[in-house]
C-alpha cells in the first residue's frame, strides 16, 4: 500500500493548516469563474505551485507549471497565426482555454488531498465547529478518492495480466469492452469501499457528538497568514477589477 496516496506532509518545507488548503480551493474555484486574464492565472498557479513545491511535492508542481507554460505557449501561437482550418483553431482555443482555468482548481485540490492526512481533516473541521453530520461525509470523501486509485491501479495490473490493454486507444476502439472489463470491476469496488470506510468510520466512533480528541495538532501559523493573504489579494483583486 502507498502511504504517500492518503496525504504526505512529512518532506515539506512547511505545513499549512487545512483549512488554508481549503481556502485556496474556494479562491481557485473563484478565480476560475471570474478571471478573463492570463495575469492573475499566472500570479495564481506560480503561487500555487510554490507552495506545492514547498509543502513536499515539487514533482508535482513542476509538472503543473509546465503544463500551464505550455498551455500558455499554445495558445499564444495559436491566437497570433492565420489559420487555413478556422474550425480547428476554435476547437484547440476552447480546450486549450478549459485546460487554463481548471488547472488551478486541480493544483489547488492536488495541494488538500495529497498533503493533507485524514486525522488532519477531521481536527480542522472539528476546529471549525462544524457537526459531525458534516465531518464524517467529508472525511469518507477524501479518504475514497485516494482509495478508489489504488483499486483502479490494481485492476490495470490485473487486466495486464490476462493481455486486455485499458489505455486511451484501447478505450475508444472497444468501449464495450472498457465498460465489462474496467466500470464494473471499479463500480463494485467503489461500493465495497464505501461501506469500509462507512464501517470504519463508525468503529471508531465518530457518530458520536462529543469532541474527540487528536494527535494531529492543527493550528494557523505564519506560513498560513502569509499564503492565504496572497491568495485572498489576488482573489480580491479579480473581484474587484473584473478580470
Amino acid at each position: 500500500m502507498d502511504l504517500t496516496l492518503y496525504g504526505d506532509d512529512s518532506k515539506g518545507l512547511i505545513k499549512l493548516d487545512p483549512r488554508t488548503k481549503m481556502l485556496m480551493v474556494l479562491s481557485s474555484g473563484v478565480l476560475s469563474f471570474f478571471s478573463y486574464n492570463d495575469v492573475p492565472l499566472f500570479v495564481f498557479c506560480t503561487v500555487l505551485c510554490t507552495l506545492l513545491a514547498l509543502c513536499g511535492k515539487p514533482l508535482t508542481a513542476l509538472k503543473g507549471y509546465l503544463a500551464f507554460a505550455v498551455a500558455l505557449y499554445l495558445r499564444f501561437c495559436i491566437s497570433s497565426r492565420a489559420s487555413a482550418a478556422p474550425f480547428l483553431e476554435i476547437i484547440s482555443q476552447v480546450l486549450i482555454t478549459v485546460l487554463l482555468y481548471c488547472l488551478p482548481v486541480v493544483l489547488s485540490f492536488i495541494l488538500l488531498t495529497g498533503t493533507t492526512r485524514i486525522s488532519q481533516f477531521i481536527s480542522a473541521f472539528q476546529a471549525m465547529h462544524l457537526p459531525m453530520k458534516v465531518i464524517i461525509p467529508v472525511a469518507v470523501f477524501f479518504r475514497f478518492i485516494p482509495t478508489v486509485q489504488e483499486e483502479w491501479t490494481g485492476i490495470r495490473k490485473a487486466m495486464a495480466f490476462r493481455g486486455i490493454s485499458v489505455g486511451l486507444g484501447s478505450i475508444f476502439r472497444h468501449p464495450m469492452r472498457t465498460v465489462e472489463y474496467v466500470l464494473v470491476p471499479m463500480l463494485f469496488s467503489s461500493i465495497s469501499v464505501m461501506e469500509e470506510l462507512a464501517s470504519a468510520a463508525l468503529a471508531r466512533g465518530m457518530d458520536m457528538d462529543v469532541k474527540r480528541s487528536s494527535y494531529q495538532s492543527v493550528r494557523l501559523g505564519p506560513a498560513d497568514y502569509i499564503a492565504g493573504g496572497i491568495i485572498l489579494a489576488v482573489t480580491i483583486y479579480v473581484m474587484s477589477s473584473g478580470w
